[in-house]
């Protein structure tokens, strides 16, 4: 795949804008199909089921549905469950998505678009880089992700408290 493409593919996986997600309750097919749209860059890779979304909520990694319908932030906490699945544990999405400072869906939400827009500007600069320096810069940052959340779990405080950035 040519660089032009897979940025066109990145772009196209880019997290909806924040007003861009129904404000209103969805039901579960609704839900399914606005994920299917959010994502063009992934057509046809994406592979969200209903009994997934099912398993989300009982992990706790995004809200319940009120009433069969699930909430704006329900929806948010979903998009970025998809873009976070394929290489995140989901004991480290859950601490990511719901994190000890309490940051509000939205605020988090606009976080996680933020960084996107970095990662796609990095990767358009380097049209001309190895695919060897992706691969080293994914595995160091899985490492990262790894020892940061293992620091985080042998630093409990005594006082119920957790080491700063945990």
């Amino acid at each position: 795949m040519k660089h032009e493409a897979i940025l066109a593919c990145l772009k196209g996986c880019l997290l909806p804008e924040w007003d861009a997600i129904p404000d209103f309750g969805l039901y579960m097919d609704q839900v399914i199909t606005f994920v299917g749209r959010s994502f063009p860059g992934i057509a046809g890779r994406l592979d969200l089921t209903p009994s997934m979304i099912n398993n989300y909520v009982k992990a706790g990694m995004i809200d319940k549905p009120s009433g069969k319908k699930y909430s704006r932030d329900a929806l948010a906490q979903l998009l970025m469950i998809i873009q976070l699945k394929l290489t995140t544990p989901m004991e480290i999405m859950k601490i990511l998505l719901h994190p000890e400072n309490e940051a509000s869906t939205k605020d988090l939400y606009a976080l996680f678009r933020k960084y996107q827009d970095q990662v796609i500007e990095e990767f358009r600069l380097q049209e001309d880089a190895p695919r060897l320096m992706y691969a080293l810069k994914s595995s160091s940052l899985q490492l990262i992700m790894r020892l940061s959340d293992e620091a985080c779990q042998e630093s409990d405080l005594p006082s119920g408290g957790t080491a700063a950035g945990c």
